[in-house]
């Protein structure tokens, strides 16, 4: 199965610094699992194909500054010899791949640390974002469930939920960012 988002991801969304996302580990795995399944299922309401099936997914084998037009990536056996993608958040585009290397990348506005996630799939940079709005409302609503007394994030988990499932039906209805 394929998850469009990470705990850092959801963290983000929820504030949690890295010793609060450790500690939540195992929630936040079963709320990015929950809203990857939500996506897909929402994908098939369409008629259309889960987006897992057009995103490859590996690891930057180097570090990267902006600007640059090539990235070497751990593994590019699963990616496409030309197309789109996301590093960490920053969408780019390449020409060419030779093995490892993407080439001819524009696009790239940021610098990005060795080992940082990246994706193929013009989707891909989409698809995280709602993911991480998805699975940081389902650990709203699973932590709420529990808890007597103060509701936790109870008007931010409605929002990131909402915000969430707007992206995902339009994304879902339209079946390309194009």
């Amino acid at each position: 199965m394929t998850y469009y988002c990470s705990s850092a991801d959801v963290g983000m969304r929820l504030g949690l610094n890295s010793a609060q996302r450790d500690a939540a580990s195992s929630r936040l795995a079963s709320a990015i699992l929950r809203a990857a399944i939500e996506i897909d299922q929402t994908f098939r309401d369409y008629g259309r194909d889960t987006p897992s099936k057009s995103i490859a997914e590996t690891t930057l084998d180097g570090a990267i500054s902006a600007g640059a037009t090539t990235i070497t990536l751990t593994s590019g056996t699963a990616f496409s010899s030309a197309g789109n993608g996301d590093i960490d958040g920053d969408s780019f585009a390449w020409t060419g791949k030779s093995t490892n290397d993407l080439t001819g990348c524009t696009g790239i506005v940021a610098d990005h640390a060795s080992g940082v996630t990246v994706s193929e799939g013009e989707m891909a940079h989409i698809l995280r974002q709602i993911c991480a709005d998805l699975a940081g409302a389902i650990y709203y609503e699973d932590e709420s469930t529990f808890q007597t007394g103060v509701p936790v994030g109870g008007m931010r988990g409605t929002m990131l939920r909402e915000k969430g499932t707007q992206h995902l039906l339009r994304l879902a209805h339209l079946g390309s960012v194009d």
